[in-house]
């Protein structure tokens, strides 16, 4: 078959993504501008950038699952971002780093990992003011170090700690070095958009080089294991991602280019060189594309992609000692994302997990290597030792291989004395060719010498076998005459030996025990020890496996004993046991035990309760009364296993309920499980929330299980809720009361284990009313997260019959600082493209298509640059210029009907661009402008004169916004900064702050009562970001939110009723939701709403247009490719015929002035009213839930005294059946709160 034909082993690896709880979450990652992976992981750790500047490193352990924090330890290492991190491929604890300011360090991890912050490295070393760029050990020698800093190369020995080569050749920045997997080169790609092949070691070291990707975006290079190709990522001159492939046997002309998308994530390439999987992860994409790599065309075979919902930060290989192999994990990627890290496993399916598949992992290159940095420099090469990731060959099973060698100064004392013990003269790599055939030859014939002698003890051993096969009377079946195999031998005259079923032997086995050879005999060494019986060809009936995958923390696994078959040793390889050390006893040698299963129970390595004095004389004769004469041990009964077990558990159990018992003590089988109470206690204790610091000391007790029919009185324990009040004629089912309660039973157990006492919970107790406590209006969080009311938000379009369709020719270059829509209640403006600034208006009153023709604009000469209405006469349009001239439109009555090029005013208020124009949300006829000459007017309308100027900026200004009281101002730069200001009271910024990452654009609106600022901006590799600042402190943001990479800004858009936050970019089908609290994260993630067209812009309404009855408390008009269509947002409510007033609190009226322009300038501060926006003839939820009375749980009377004689026959009947056990068998009815003792009084003042 032709190999294109053949299916390849991995072709059907799946991701697999563990439960959050698998996760290492809650942690601070910022987005980096490096050309590293910001991640690196041992077989024992994880490292990876710490908080936005990235200049620290957190390391943690690699199987660790828990939430981390800002108080976990880190390693202080530089001072300046991280560039790469790298651990050594020999020592699992050994981290080196490289940094932007010009060092590279080496640090030592201790194997209980970081305790503590670090601050001390093992070695350091400094590169000349050159930005270190990457870093990483040689794959083959120990304790060699490799670098790149800017256009350089640079070595160093860690045994001297000095430098020990330096290069700098290459014309511009080296984006990646990878070096090949048996040490000899390396490959570099480098900014000139060239890739080049390197010996360090040569007079010349360049020996290749070749023109790479035609773009100088980052650029990475790996070398596919130990073959002489190299694979890069990068970008074409159309900035499309691309894989090229090249051969140095023609190194200038790339085997394969695989071009991808148009992304601007930057492709991270992980390659495995034992399965040719490779992995491409890019930078901000929330996907994990894996290709196969193969040697023939296609020599790049797309597999199974993952997709996350979360961006990429950063990604990993795990090493291949750390996998689970008896999950059919091949390949693991930890991914880092802005919060957490995600282990990405690749399985291969299969039908069962039980046996390890060889197929799927070949040997794997080892962690020993005798090569040190000095000889690796002086010429010598070696091949590292392969290992094998079967558990049964490995000395801890399927545990992962962990290779700790300790501090640097131990490590180098190591080294120097193991080479004290070589002779001078061995060479690692380089032996001349007569010394090997000499070396061949003699090893050859020592081993035909030895093949010689086995083959004649075998001889001799297979005759003894045929001898005293003859004399036996029978054959194997027991029929009394010769089989028909040994006649036939006999008259061949040939010897055949025994073959005995393969077996998997140990490692020590394997080593030790004995060889098999050619002929199927397994010989035994001359200690002659006892070793295990070989499998029987009929095992009986077995048990059938399923394909159920597991997974185990040792190298041994029992496998049952299959009924009717023989009782296997417990260390013998019929169960399955493949330790190194397995042994067994003499079949002659009497069984200790009484039986395998009650020695597993017992402590103390498996000692019999007589041995202990647990039973009494009498019991001890009956027991070994049980045993035959010639000692061997007769099986117990189950009833005699269960005596002997009662009484050594009741012996041994001892009630405690101080609180000082350990989860030790209530292991299986252990002393502290006697009772049920026990059982329970151990459950509450287990399902206690982790919140909880501190036990109750209160003891456990027991609740009041009945209750009289005529107690009205309710039990005094406050763990027990009250049923909630039902509504009449309402139907509601048992998953509808859990969820009303939950938050109460939240509370109850938080005060529980607090020792405090809730005001409402004991009041709702004594009540017995669920109603007596009042609910919060506002349900901060369950058992399950936070709860909002706008969780389950639906975008509602409006029918086609309301769309503005048709519309041709708009403009699609607009200035990234104008939103390019704006619509009020009767109109939309929208640009139109052609020469000069053209602005269409459309009145909304006139839906359908827009006739053909020319349609009427509102014309200038002069390139728009943004525009907006006025928020309290809907005709006025006021558009900004080129010129730094504003004018001011009129829309005449019944719309435009005709193209208008006379504005009504003109405003000459810069002599630069204007960049934006803000009009005050509450003063009629003030505006403000900002320009490209870094200032900002405000202007009054009236008079058409400048009011204010401010000033303080140092860069372009993206974006302002005024606060809702009208008397502050926010802007955000291209500075980076983040300025507030109060024009009436200073022309300089009042406060500023500065953003954490890029701003090649920004947006920002205020928040929460004008309490936080909510900035969109991108970071470094343009993803797109929301910060969340509080106006009192702008330095540090108090939550980020990343979203994914697109080159749009996003527009976002508040209401302040809801207090949700609405933002989407120009192109995006996707209107993200988000919900601005006061509790943290600050930011809560709401149903998104997916369009099924691309947004072009979006403009939201006042809230006294919205359709209230419908439950509708966000209106705005979207514009898209040829159409002005209306969109709703509506929370979906059961009783939508009332007025949800928990939805619509009173509202601002923000569509009319609270006053005019000279007494806003005058200093006055008037707040607009509120209303409130039910409509006339609807009821209000809360009133119409207030009227409807609780009803009173309904009291059941037996009917006739029928259930009463029932009740009285059942309970008859189980003390019956109770006193029928206890006379069998013995009952202790003592309840463990007859042993309590009580507590001082000074302990309950606690």
């Amino acid at each position: 078959m032709a190999w294109r034909f053949k299916a390849s082993k991995y072709k059907n690896a799946a991701p697999s993504v563990p439960k959050l709880d698998m996760f290492v979450r809650d942690l601070i990652v910022g987005s980096y501008q490096t050309y590293g992976n910001n991640i690196a992981a041992s077989a024992a750790f994880i490292a990876f950038n710490w908080e936005h500047q990235g200049s620290s490193v957190a390391v943690l352990p690699l199987e660790g699952n828990s939430r981390k924090g800002k108080a976990m330890p880190l390693l202080q290492s530089h001072y300046d971002t991280v560039s790469h991190l790298d651990f050594s491929p020999f020592h699992d604890g050994m981290l080196a780093t490289g940094s932007h300011d010009c060092s590279v360090k080496v640090w030592h991890i201790p194997e209980k990992g970081l305790e503590q912050t670090m601050t001390t490295p093992e070695c350091s070393f400094s590169t000349m003011k050159r930005r270190v760029e990457t870093v990483g050990f040689h794959p083959t020698a120990d304790c060699l170090l490799s670098g790149t800093a800017m256009d350089s190369v640079y070595l160093w020995d860690l045994t001297k700690q000095q430098q020990t080569f330096f290069n700098e050749e290459h014309p511009d920045v080296i984006q990646s070095l990878c070096w090949k997997t048996d040490g000899r080169l390396c490959a570099t790609s480098c900014k000139d958009k060239m890739v080049r092949v390197m010996d360090l070691r040569a007079s010349s070291p360049i020996t290749l080089d070749a023109e790479s990707h035609q773009n100088f975006i980052d650029s990475r290079i790996i070398w596919l294991g130990d073959q002489n190709r190299v694979l890069t990522t990068g970008f074409d001159a159309t900035r499309l991602r691309q894989v090229m492939i090249r051969d140095l046997r023609n190194f200038r002309t790339p085997e394969t280019i695989l071009p991808l998308d148009a992304s601007t994530g930057i492709l991270m390439p992980l390659y495995d060189a034992d399965t040719g999987m490779l992995f491409l992860a890019g930078k901000g994409n929330t996907s994990i594309a894996y290709l196969e790599v193969t040697d023939r065309e296609p020599q790049l075979l797309e597999g199974i992609r993952h997709s996350g919902d979360q961006t990429t930060r950063g990604a990993c290989l795990v090493p291949k000692r750390a996998l689970r192999v008896m999950e059919g994990e091949v390949n693991r990627v930890m991914q880092l994302t802005s919060n957490a890290v995600i282990p990405v496993s690749y399985l291969v399916p299969r039908k069962s997990y039980r046996e390890f598949h060889g197929d799927l992992y070949p040997d794997t290159t080892g962690y020993t290597t005798e090569l040190t940095a000095t000889q690796w420099l002086n010429g010598a090469n070696t091949v590292l030792p392969k290992i094998s990731l079967d558990p049964a060959k490995r000395e801890l099973g399927s545990a992962p291989i962990v290779i700790l060698r300790g501090p640097l100064n131990e490590l180098v004392n190591n080294i120097t004395n193991s080479q004290g013990h070589e002779t001078k003269n061995v060479s690692i790599a380089v032996t001349k060719t007569r010394e090997k055939m000499k070396q061949f030859e003699i090893k050859a014939k020592q081993e035909q010498f030895e093949l010689a002698k086995k083959f004649e003890e075998i001889t001799a051993t297979c005759e003894k076998i045929r001898i005293v096969d003859n004399a036996l009377p029978i054959d194997d079946n027991g029929n009394g005459k010769p089989s028909s195999f040994d006649s036939e031998t006999e008259k061949a005259g040939d010897t055949t030996a025994p073959k005995p079923l393969p077996r998997t032997m140990s490692g020590e086995e394997a080593t030790h025990g004995g060889s098999v050879t050619a002929i199927g005999i397994y010989v035994t060494n001359l200690d002659n020890k006892p070793r295990p019986s070989p499998r029987p060809r009929s095992t009986g009936n077995k048990p059938r496996l399923g394909p159920k995958p597991f997974s185990v923390d040792v190298a041994s696994f029992n496998v049952p004993v299959a009924p009717g078959s023989q009782t296997a040793k417990k260390d013998g390889p019929e169960n399955g046991n493949h330790s190194a050390g397995c042994s067994s006893e003499s079949p002659e040698e009497p069984d200790s035990k009484l039986t395998p299963g009650l020695s597993d129970n017992l402590p103390d390595g498996g000692s019999e309760p007589m041995d202990q004095g647990l039973l009494d004389d009498s019991e001890l004769v009956q027991l070994r009364e049980k045993s035959s004469d010639d000692g061997n041990p007769q099986i117990l009964s189950t009833a005699e296993r269960r005596m002997i077990f009662e009484k050594w558990t009741s012996s041994e159990s001892v009630d405690k309920f101080d609180g000082s018992t350990t989860d030790s003590e209530f292991q299986r089988m252990g002393t502290g499980r006697s009772t049920l109470a026990d059982k329970r206690r151990m459950f509450e204790g287990r399902s206690q929330s982790v919140q909880d610091e501190k036990a109750s000391p209160t003891p456990p007790r027991r609740r009041q299980m009945t209750i009289a029919p005529d107690d009205q009185k309710a039990s005094d324990d406050s763990g027990l809720m009250p049923p909630p009040a039902i509504e009449p004629g309402f139907p509601r089912n048992r998953s509808d009361l859990s969820k009303e309660n939950m938050q109460h039973a939240t509370v109850k157990r938080s005060n529980s284990t607090s020792g405090s006492t809730s005001t409402d919970g004991s009041q709702a107790a004594r009540t017995g009313n669920s109603t007596s406590a009042t609910p919060n209006s506002k349900r901060h969080s369950t058992v399950f997260g936070r709860v909002s009311k706008f969780r389950h938000l639906q975008g509602v379009p409006g029918h086609k019959r309301t769309h503005i369709e048709d519309i041709l020719n708009m403009c699609r270059q607009v200035p990234y600082e104008c939103d390019g829509f704006q619509a009020n209640a009767e109109r939309v403006a929208v640009p139109i493209a052609g020469t000069g600034g053209k602005i269409a208006v459309f009145e909304l009153a006139n839906t359908g298509r827009v006739p053909e023709g020319v349609i009427p604009t509102f014309i200038s000469v002069q390139k728009l640059m943004d525009f907006q209405w006025d928020p309290f006469e809907p005709t006025r349009l006021m558009v900004a210029y080129d010129d730094g001239k504003v004018y001011l439109w009129k829309v005449p009555p019944g719309g435009l009907t005709e193209t208008i090029a006379e504005p009504a005013a003109t405003l000459s208020a810069h002599e630069e661009k204007i960049s934006l124009i803000r009009f005050h949300p509450l003063a009629n006829n003030v505006l403000l402008t900002a320009s490209s000459d870094m200032t900002m007017k405000v202007w009054d309308l009236a008079t058409m004169t400048q009011r204010y100027c401010l000033v303080g900026h140092t860069d372009q200004i993206l974006t302002f916004a005024w606060s809702p009281c009208g008397r502050f101002g926010a802007t955000v730069s291209k500075d980076g900064s983040i300025r507030i200001y109060e024009p009436r009271c200073s022309e300089n910024p009042i406060r500023e702050g500065a953003l954490p990452t890029g701003t090649r654009g920004a947006r920002i609106v205020w928040a929460m009562e004008g309490e936080y600022l909510v900035i969109t901006c991108f970071d470094k590799i343009s993803e797109r970001q929301i910060y969340v600042y509080n106006q009192s402190n702008l330095n540090t943001p108090m939550h980020m939110v990343g979203l994914d990479v697109s080159p749009a800004i996003l527009m976002p858009f508040y209401d302040e009723d809801s207090s949700i936050l609405f933002a989407t970019g120009k192109g995006d089908s996707i209107i993200y939701c988000f919900e601005i609290t006061d509790e943290a994260p600050y930011i809560f993630p709401l149903f998104h709403h997916r369009c099924t067209t691309m947004t072009r812009g979006l403009s939201f309404l006042s809230k006294n247009h919205c359709d209230v009855a419908s439950v509708e408390f966000a209106k705005a008009y979207r514009l898209t490719k040829s159409s002005v269509e209306p969109l709703g947002f509506t929370a979906p409510r059961v009783k939508s015929e009332l007025f949800q007033d928990d939805l619509f609190p009173e509202t601002k009226v923000l569509w009319k002035p609270t006053m005019t322009a000279d007494e806003w300038f005058a200093g006055k501060n008037i707040q607009p009213a509120r209303i409130s926006l039910q409509p006339p003839g609807m009821e209000k939820m809360s009133s119409v839930q207030q009227s409807i009375p609780p009803v009173p749980p309904k009291k059941i009377e037996p009917i006739m005294g029928i259930q009463k004689s029932i009740m009285n026959a059942t309970d008859h009947v189980q003390e019956q059946i109770k006193n029928s056990v206890s006379a069998r068998m013995s009952v202790n009815k003592k309840l463990e709160q007859d042993d309590m003792e009580g507590v001082d009084e000074k302990e309950w003042e606690e």
